[in-house]
């Protein structure tokens, strides 16, 4: 009887000690350190259409490749 009254007074004093704790401004790792609002990402880059320059590199590309083409052939 003895025993079960002293585990429960222990208990008892460990949950209030537990609850009490939460007033504190203290946490496990220290004091607690004001929270700053997040800033918002900054705006995503606009998009670049890669179709006009990729069209103009495949002509060039072509264009050269058909002079060179004729070049060749005229020579033989």
């Amino acid at each position: 009887m003895k025993n079960s009254i002293i585990i429960s007074l222990l208990l008892l004093m460990s949950i209030s000690s537990i609850a009490g704790d939460d007033k504190k401004d203290d946490s496990w790792f220290g004091r607690r350190q004001p929270t700053r609002p997040t800033t918002p990402p900054p705006p995503s880059d606009p998009a670049v259409p890669l179709d006009g320059g990729l069209i103009g590199l495949i002509a060039a590309g072509g264009a050269l490749g058909y002079k060179k083409y004729k070049a060749r052939n005229s020579n033989s």
